[in-house]
């Protein structure tokens, strides 16, 4: 399982600003077992901000979706 922190851009791109290390999860963990892509605030200016997982099931076929989750939080990288 990989993370990665996405911040917007005024010219209307994403671009990437951190990714978790590739991390193996066991099964039926619960919250025990995470990835977290960080990264520091340069500024408390309202940006908007995705994440998006990337999980893999071993011995399962990969679909092609590309779920993001989007919020607009306190903070800009640039």
């Amino acid at each position: 399982m990989i993370n990665c922190l996405y911040e917007w851009y005024t010219d209307n791109s994403w671009r990437q600003k951190a990714c978790s290390a590739t991390k193996e999860l066991r099964p039926y963990t619960g919250s025990g077992d995470r990835t977290v892509a960080r990264r520091d605030c340069h500024s408390t200016a309202r940006t908007s901000w995705r994440n998006h997982v990337d999980a893999d099931v071993i011995g399962e076929i990969d679909t092609a979706e590309k779920p993001y989750r989007q919020a607009d939080v306190d903070c800009r990288v640039d």
